[in-house]
């Protein structure tokens, strides 16, 4: 569809002047003009030339701010290029920003961007070769004939990691005919499966699931890596590498310290054409280097307020110089590095040779470049309405008699339909636009579904662009783009030898891997389990599903069990009794809680829906759901008690607000109590802020406020001139009183102390309760929990808005310098993680002596409450650079400033832990680095060399991919069930905890049913080879995870369905794994049945029963007489159920068994059914 939005600048003399100097490639100026009208023009430049704009800001938060801007007006076809980051560190880093830039690098050069933004500072890259990076790229289609083997070798050569199962970008493996990789440019990983040669078909896949979906008929597969050298020009780049490592090598001894890695890097440059941090080596290893402005087929080069923009070249020249002397010292650089970036001089060159259009607001430094052509656009921002509707309808009705194009763009098509019932009102209609449909007419305003920053009119233009956030008056509005970031894994792939495992009727072991038995002439796979002394348990893999990994609620290792004792079972019974106590409390409670009486909050949708309107982002799923079932809890007559889980940043405020609006509209107080004066302070700010325009008195007490200010705060709200009042614990004092207390909201229960946990109990019998924490809970513990609990599950992350970027490092005092002066440089904070309270100042000196220029604030968790308070005040307030601390960083604290997070002896920390560290940075838009420092000098123990090569990976991938947050989430269990938990979670392992909880919950509630699953263990023994080949599933992890979904195979549905996913993942499967599928459905119906083993002999299948288990035996011997005339009945101490088939093998007998037990359970169920149909409706709740 035409995208009219445009068309206005058409017939207007000064934009036609504008593109005739762009097409002679000359030097425009134009002035007057807004920052969003910038980003419009530039839009418009690329639409109207057919050209791509190549967009230079100041900084990168403009620059980011353009491109989104732009992609909005352009349907997408707009992206932000970063700087590449230039830090002389042997370091392994994060890919993230990496995989951005190979995604909007190859967008580039493909034509499919139309306009590219950039900072000024990213002019400095020297990119490789474009003509090599285009040629690197390859396209495969469906029905072409390459050999698979050759598509491989062509992937390693270009920086792609080959791997057993693709789980991230850059990564490629062949299972036989199926070859994955998911290139970086892509947002799915591809399967390209062949026949022999030839491409049979290509389908994206879900790298969490590996299941494909859909197909395309081609793929275009780009470079894993910015930087590499193609086969023909490794020898040349090599020898160039070697001479500048000689020269200086001469004359810098303190070089030598490096030669040996460098000596590695010149290996790995001539055998794979890359290595790690290669970019620092761009202007030494090609002959000649690629400008940006070389990447955009003959662009247009928008500068944005020239001077500022070129005065930063200068600036991070001058930065670039220093950091390079630095490295120098430390003989982690030579001085041919010098080259690195181009000089401003080589950046104007490029820039000149493309027509130029300078855009600014007032003329003033063109930065040396002369234009020949400079216009007054006349361009005014819009006055912000702050949602006076009648004064922009009658604006409205000025600029349609005016005959002038106005468009409307909204955030969102609920904005809209709001905005246009809200024009009505004041007698202007204005018509909505579909999504996607750009169509505008003059004198005729429309609203658009589409976000943009500002809005600003030119009159000259005779055009009007109205953005909701000038109508409404709020900040800059953008939908948030999400990402599924570090998906917490629920399966067990990350089983390896050595581990503690808990099996469910055999207790703790250790696990020591997979082994394949022979027994009477079949194979099959067991799990091999060592406990205590000789004990050794053989575990059949299709009941997998009987064993989970052990996961306590500390680090201390697990008492193994003996097979023999009963010790495991009396454990196990333990702690199932503590659990049916807690479960029939919770219900007891939650029946009590629903037969009180309590306020009902009415809606209140007009004032709501205001108020909804004026937050600046877009709700997540998460939180939409989490509102409406919150409000919906209110507007019962029943009090509400409620938990809202999300870590930090996931918007858990948001959903506190809406709540209390809700209170406050029905004359309601609402107390917010929060576990520090910080916490309190900032929960202030922020309500203050949200609540701005409303008529809501908002009052905080903290003893950083005067004792007289505290009083006076009080006895507002014993008036009821308060409408919400925030504090710590002061809030349960006697002399706190309110006159109308609606609702209220804690922050964090876990983390006062009984006393006041007593208070908010009593106070939850009388109001309605919101409790808030970032501590996260698990989904399984929130599914065991399902109808006992009212939680809500805030897991969508925040948007990222700069990747932090990582590094594993070892630790030196240089480095530590260099990081502190480079975010002290740009005015930030620095977190510096010391976990020794014991010598803690003595390194607190040692850091004033490195850095003398920084100021240095100590906090640790054995300093008084008061105290550590104060700290951690005067940090967020700005008044210290460094904060040297323990783990004990402040868990609901945001402090925008800090985005250097420094780790010393990181390989001492669990990974999630580093996980949950690192999130303390990067919350603000500018770039943030983590350092994960490592003694040199130390000799890693097994375990921390572990857990570094997994920090490592963690690293690569970013966003914690394969991290399960499992050690972490156990501490969720104390927020929903109490700290008397946690040992009980370390007797029976976390998993295990879960499916107790789960089993002790359904029977406070009366539901028997789950007691056969959980005790009946079923074993099958059949004469027929049963095993994953390793030449089918490679790769311990992928045997283990597709083993424990085989196990977990209850219906011909779940068959069918898994066997259709291995097929996807692993081509056509042979014999054995096929039997192994169909031995795990015979057992699970034969569980189902009350069957404790199914064996065959003397041509008979046969079903020993366990009379415990069988529900209802004239049931079972009628479903029998009526499924199939060859099952007989064997009774006697130990009956069984017996299917005749003469003349049949154990194969044949699996493949009948399953078809016949499934025949029968169906019968039974039919039989069940009718006979509860028979009864009259008024007995069935009884029957």
């Amino acid at each position: 569809m035409h995208n009219q939005l445009f068309d206005a600048l058409r017939g207007w003399a000064p934009w036609q002047q504008t593109l005739a100097q762009c097409a002679d490639g000359r030097v425009s100026a134009l002035y007057d003009v807004t920052e969003s009208q910038r980003a419009y023009l530039s839009a418009a430049l690329a639409a109207h030339s057919v050209r791509p704009v190549l967009y230079v800001a100041p900084t990168e938060q403009a620059a980011r701010r353009a491109a989104e801007d732009c992609a909005q007006l352009l349907e997408g076809r707009a992206a932000q290029l970063t700087a590449p980051e230039t830090q002389f560190l042997r370091a392994v880093q994060g890919r993230e920003g990496s995989w951005q830039r190979l995604k909007v690098l190859g967008q580039a050069m493909a034509g499919e961007l139309m306009v590219l933004c950039v900072s000024a500072e990213t002019l400095l890259t020297r990119f490789m070769p474009a003509h090599s990076f285009q040629q690197a790229a390859f396209t495969l289609r469906e029905g072409e004939e390459i050999d698979p083997q050759a598509v491989m070798a062509r992937l390693i050569a270009l920086g792609y990691e080959r791997v057993p199962m693709v789980e991230g970008k850059g990564q490629c493996a062949l299972l036989g005919d199926i070859l994955n990789v998911f290139p970086p440019a892509s947002d799915q990983a591809i399967r390209i499966e062949f026949f022999d040669i030839q491409v049979d078909s290509i389908r994206p896949f879900d790298v969490l699931t590996q299941r494909s979906a859909g197909r395309v008929d081609s793929v275009r597969i780009g470079p894993a890596l910015e930087y590499f050298v193609p086969p023909q020009e490794r020898e040349q780049a090599a020898q160039r590498m070697e001479a500048a490592l000689e020269a200086q090598a001469v004359s810098v001894p303190s070089l030598r310290a490096g030669a040996a890695g460098f000596a590695r890097d010149v290996e790995q440059l001539r055998d794979t054409g890359a290595f790690p941090n290669m970019q620092l080596w761009a202007g030494i290893l090609y002959e000649e280097t690629s400008p940006l402005t070389a990447l955009l087929p003959d662009p247009i080069v928008v500068i944005d307020t020239p001077d500022r923009a070129l005065s930063r070249l200068e600036e991070r020249s001058l930065g670039f110089a220093e950091d390079l002397a630095l490295a120098l010292e430390r003989g982690e650089a030579v001085s041919a590095q010098q080259t690195l970036l181009y000089t401003q001089d080589d950046v104007l060159a490029h820039l000149q040779q493309q027509p130029i259009v300078l855009m600014q607001e007032l003329l003033r430094g063109l930065a040396n470049l002369s234009p020949s052509l400079v216009l007054q656009m006349k361009g005014q921002g819009l006055s912000r309405y702050q949602g006076r509707y009648a004064e922009l309808a009658a604006d409205m009705k000025g600029w349609m008699a005016d005959n002038m194009t106005v468009a409307i763009l909204c955030s969102g098509l609920s904005r809209a339909e709001r905005m246009q019932r809200a024009l009505r009102e004041f007698g202007c209609e204005v018509p909505i636009r579909e999504e996607g449909d750009r169509s505008l007419s003059p004198g005729q305003p429309a609203l658009l579904p589409l976000p943009f920053s500002r809005g600003f009119m030119l009159a000259e233009a005779e055009l009007v662009i109205l953005t909701d956030s000038d109508v409404l008056g709020s900040g800059q509005r953008k939908t948030k783009s999400r990402q599924t970031a570090g998906q917490k894994i629920e399966a067990f792939t990350d089983l390896s030898v050595g581990d503690y495992v808990v099996h469910e009727h055999h207790g703790i072991g250790v696990y020591q891997g997979t082994v394949r038995l022979q027994s009477e002439g079949a194979w099959r796979d067991y799990l091999f389990i060592q406990y205590r002394g000789n004990d050794k348990l053989y575990v059949p893999l299709d009941q997998f599903e009987r064993v989970q990994k052990y996961i306590g609620a500390g680090d201390a290792a697990p008492a193994l069990n003996d097979l023999g004792s009963g010790d495991w079972q009396k454990q196990r019974s333990r702690v199932k009794a503590g659990l049916r106590k807690l479960a029939f409390d919770l219900v007891k409670l939650y029946a009590a809680r629903q037969a009180e009486h309590g306020f009902a909050f009415a809606p209140q949708p007009t004032f709501e829906g205001q108020f909804g309107d004026r937050f600046e982002y877009e709700l997540t799923p998460d939180q939409q759901k989490a509102v409406d079932d919150m409000l919906a809890d209110m507007a019962r007559p029943i009090n509400m008690d409620r938990l809202l889980c999300g870590d930090v940043g996931y918007g858990k405020t948001e959903v506190a607000v809406r709540a209390a609006f809700r209170a406050v509209i029905n004359s309601r107080q609402v107390a917010f109590l929060a576990p520090t004066t910080i916490l309190v302070q900032q929960h202030y700010q922020t309500l203050v802020r949200r609540f701005e325009g409303f008529p809501i008195s908002i009052g905080f007490v903290s003893r950083f406020r005067n004792p007289k200010a505290n009083k006076e705060t009080i006895q507002k709200a014993a008036r009821g001139e308060l409408d919400i009042l925030i504090g710590t614990h002061r809030l349960l004092s006697k002399d706190v009183q309110f006159k109308n207390l609606g609702l209220l909201i804690v922050d964090e229960e876990q983390r006062f102390g009984v006393a006041h946990k007593e208070s908010i109990k009593n106070m939850k019998r009388t109001v309605d309760v919101l409790t808030l924490s970032a501590t996260p809970i698990p989904r399984t513990l929130h599914m065991s929990m399902v109808g006992v609990r009212d939680l809500s599950l805030l897991e969508t992350p925040p948007e990222e808005r700069y990747p932090v970027q990582t590094y594993v490092v070892d630790y030196s005092d240089a480095l530590i310098r260099d990081a502190i002066l480079r975010e002290l440089s740009r005015e930030g904070q620095v977190f510096f993680l010391y976990n020794r309270v014991a010598d803690i100042e003595r390194f607190a000196s040692r850091l004033r002596q490195l850095v003398p220029e920084a100021r240095i604030a100590v906090a640790h968790g054995q300093m008084r409450e008061n105290a550590l308070e104060d700290v951690m005040m005067d940090f967020v307030a700005g008044q210290a650079d460094v904060l040297l601390c323990t783990t004990i960083i402040e868990n609901g604290i945001d402090i925008p400033r800090a985005n250097t997070l420094i780790v010393y002896d990181s390989d001492r920390f669990g990974l999630s832990q580093l996980y949950q560290l690192r999130g303390r940075v990067g919350r603000s838009n500018r770039a943030a680095y983590a350092y994960f420092t490592v003694r040199p000098d130390r000799a890693l123990s097994e375990t921390a060399e572990k857990r570094l090569a997994a920090i490592k990976e963690f690293t690569e991938f970013g966003s914690g991919f394969r991290i399960a947050l499992r050690d972490l989430s156990i501490r969720g269990a104390g927020n929903m069930l109490g700290p008397e938990q946690s040992g009980q979670v370390s007797a029976v392992g976390y998993d295990l905890y879960c499916k107790l909880i789960e089993e002790a919950v359904r029977e406070a509630k009366g539901d028997l049913s789950h007691l056969r699953e959980s005790e009946l263990e079923t074993r099958v023994e059949l004469h027929v080879n049963a095993f994953l080949p390793e030449s089918y599933v490679q790769g311990e992890a992928q045997r283990m995870e597709v083993y424990k979904r085989i196990s977990q195979i209850e219906s011909e549905q779940d068959r069918s369905e898994l066997l259709d996913e291995l097929i996807d993942r692993f081509g056509e499967p042979e014999e054995p794994v096929l039997n192994l599928m169909s031995v795990s459905l015979l057992r699970a119906m034969a569980n189902r049945l009350g069957a404790a083993f199914v064996s065959f002999s003397n041509e008979a299948l046969k079903l020993r029963l366990d009379t415990r288990f069988v529900e209802d035996p004239a049931l079972l011997y009628q479903g029998m007489v009526t499924t199939d005339r060859r099952f007989t009945m064997q009774s006697g101490k130990r009956p069984a159920i017996l299917l005749l088939l003469p003349g049949a093998d154990d194969k044949k007998a699996l493949k009948e068994g399953v078809r016949v037990l499934a025949k029968l359970i169906e019968t039974i169920d039919g039989i069940r059914q009718q006979m509860v149909s028979d009864i009259p409706a008024e007995n069935r709740a009884n029957a």
